[in-house]
């Protein structure tokens, strides 16, 4: 997977302000999507757009507009409920 760029995660948390990370497309399994993240993040979003597995951020890095960047912008969004 050496051809795919790296990823810049970012990430809120009520725990912390924000946290960023730069990895490669391995890594992100476990940031993202594996047993790190618990899958606690509510949305993963990767350039803008959401996706919701580790093969739709692969197909998202390949596209044309995405597959000649160095680097691809994923934020992690932290659910917050609130009530009255």
């Amino acid at each position: 997977m050496s051809n795919l760029p790296k990823l810049k995660v970012r990430w809120w948390s009520l725990v912390s302000e924000e946290e960023e990370t730069t990895c490669d497309f391995e890594q992100a399994k476990d940031i993202v999507f594996g047993s790190r993240s618990s899958r606690m993040w509510a949305f993963a979003l990767a350039e803008g757009e959401m996706i919701n597995s580790y093969e739709e951020l692969i197909q998202l890095a390949a596209q044309d507009q995405h597959k000649n960047k160095e680097v691809l912008n994923v934020t992690l969004i932290v659910p917050v409920i609130g009530g009255g």
